[in-house]
């Protein structure tokens, strides 16, 4: 529709539409390379040297059979002659060493290669199914873009909203997908926190579990765990992998859990999304509900690396960063004990100053360093 200043506002078809295609393209971008074709060869190619350095190695020096005759005057006559090939015999022995040494080392290269391929083949396997789960949950925000227009008009139809409904849910799960990381690369960092999480004394609670990366790395490792995920979309996806998922706020979700009835409380990049009082009320209940010995983690965004700061910003649905310190006192006045605080997800090297002094380091650990850090604490026993 034109208005008087000549501009065209776009409908909600226009605007789903766009998102659509712009989903879909995301994901043609995201698909792996086709696999190539390799052909295994049977026969053994290096067997045509073997040969004639086998044969040749018997002839290297002149020998008299035992049962020869004359076998004592042939031997002698071997021994004085000696001197005539002695340098021959040298220069065939060295030969011989070189070729067999050439043949092992195409053969341990054969064998590197054959690993490689391997390798290369699992992880295209990897990126396959990868793919899929991307495709799958690509076709349910598309699903649900297509049935904005719908719901926006009978919502309008009725009564106009009396605030704003929040940040579309379709568009934050495409924002995830492009600035978040992939679901691997996601599970890969989180992998650090599996050995704290061995044998607590309880089910995991993920509070804002997310795509469920983390709740997959537990059911890996056969750790019993369930999540709760305010956005709809996220929370389907999870369930249609056949993760134990609640769509929900996470608090009230804890707050209606049986006291000292978990073994652990999990929450990655989800405290930045809440008001203080609404971070240190889920921290009180997640003192509540964790038994005697079981483990708190929370991780956000590291506020002492202005890189980290800059990636902050760019998330739209973010509220206040919460520094260590703050979050270790929140920590500590909800109840828990034994508080460390781990700094993760370091810059590489070629992101970073070369530190050639130690004001270099020190200007690295103020602009680049590492993007994350969590606070790991514990119930206490007594």
């Amino acid at each position: 529709m034109a208005n008087n200043s000549g501009l065209v506002t776009a409908g909600p078809d226009d605007f789903a539409g766009e998102l659509a295609r712009e989903i879909r393209a995301a994901v043609a971008q995201a698909a792996p390379p086709g696999r190539a074709r390799v052909t295994d060869r049977e026969a053994n190619e290096l067997e045509d040297v073997r040969t004639p350095l086998r044969r040749a190695e018997e002839h290297l020096t002149p020998t008299v059979p035992d049962a020869a005759r004359f076998f004592g005057a042939k031997s002698a006559v071997v021994r004085l002659l000696k001197f005539l090939w002695r340098g021959q015999a040298s220069f065939n022995a060295l030969v011989l060493e070189a070729g067999n040494g050439l043949v092992a080392a195409l053969e341990q290269n054969r064998t590197a290669i054959a690993r490689r391929f391997e390798e290369l083949t699992g992880d295209l396997a990897g990126w396959r199914e990868e793919a899929r789960r991307r495709d799958s949950d690509q076709d349910a925000r598309i699903a649900y873009l297509e049935t904005v227009p719908e719901r926006a008009s009978a919502v309008s139809s009725r009564n106009p909203p009396a605030q704003d409904p929040g940040f579309p849910e379709s568009v934050y799960a495409l924002f995830e997908e492009r600035f978040r990381g992939s679901p691997s690369d996601v599970a890969q960092k989180q992998k650090f926190y599996l050995p704290f999480l061995r044998n607590v004394p309880g089910p995991v609670f993920d509070a804002g579990c997310g795509r469920g990366e983390f709740l997959r790395l537990l059911q890996e490792e056969r750790i019993a765990a369930r999540g709760v995920e305010a956005s709809r979309l996220a929370a389907e996806t999870c369930r249609a992998a056949g993760l134990d998922v609640r769509e929900g706020d996470a608090v009230d979700a804890l707050a209606a859990t049986p006291s000292s009835s978990l073994g652990a409380v999990v929450a990655f990049q989800v405290v930045e999304h809440w008001p203080a009082a609404q971070t240190f009320r889920f921290l009180a209940q997640a003192r509540r509900a964790v038994a005697a010995g079981g483990l708190l983690i929370v991780e956000t965004v590291n506020t002492g690396s202005l890189s980290a700061m800059n990636a902050f910003y760019l998330d739209p649905t973010h509220i206040r960063p919460v520094p260590p310190e703050a979050l270790s006192f929140l920590c500590e006045a909800a109840g828990f004990r034994d508080l460390r605080v781990e700094f993760l997800s370091p810059l590489a090297d070629s992101e970073r100053l070369v530190e050639r002094s130690e004001n270099d380091v020190r200007v690295n650990e103020i602009l680049f360093g590492p993007q994350d850090y969590a606070v790991i604490a514990r119930v206490p026993t007594e």
